[in-house]
């Protein structure tokens, strides 16, 4: 059994994104990623085989698709601002708190015209402020 992260908030576009751009962005969330050796990871590949960062149903945005088990969501941030987002001409933003209960860890992923950084802070405060999503219904 695997830990899970939880990111509380969307991130937001500059603008809408096309129809199209969200498409290829669910598509690609949906497809397990590997080299032909059947790993992820490193030299400009995708950090793990699923990426769960989605559009939002506005298209304005772009959230964590609520499954479990995500993990590297800064890489994968970078990697689909990279390869897709700037590409397209939009620039993403935002601060999104996240937490992961059994590790007790949390921070603050932060995006500011397609750059990203990342902070730790304390997971009682995240929780507190920003509440909690219960993944597995206990």
């Amino acid at each position: 059994m695997g830990f899970s992260t939880i990111y509380l908030k969307p991130f937001r576009f500059d603008r809408v994104i096309d129809t199209e751009h969200a498409e290829v962005l669910f598509e690609f969330s949906d497809t397990e990623h590997e080299d032909e050796n059947g790993e992820p990871g490193g030299d400009g590949k995708p950090p793990t085989y699923y990426c769960q960062w989605i559009p939002t149903e506005d298209r304005a945005g772009l959230e964590w698709d609520k499954n479990e088990k995500f993990y590297h969501g800064k890489e994968w941030l970078e990697y689909l601002i990279e390869r897709f987002i700037e590409p397209w001409g939009y620039k993403l933003n935002g601060e999104v708190p996240w937490y992961i209960d059994d590790f007790e860890q949390a921070g603050m992923l932060t995006v500011k015209d397609n750059i990203v950084s990342e902070e730790p802070r304390d997971i009682e405060a995240i929780k507190s402020e920003y509440g909690q999503i219960d993944l597995y219904g206990s």
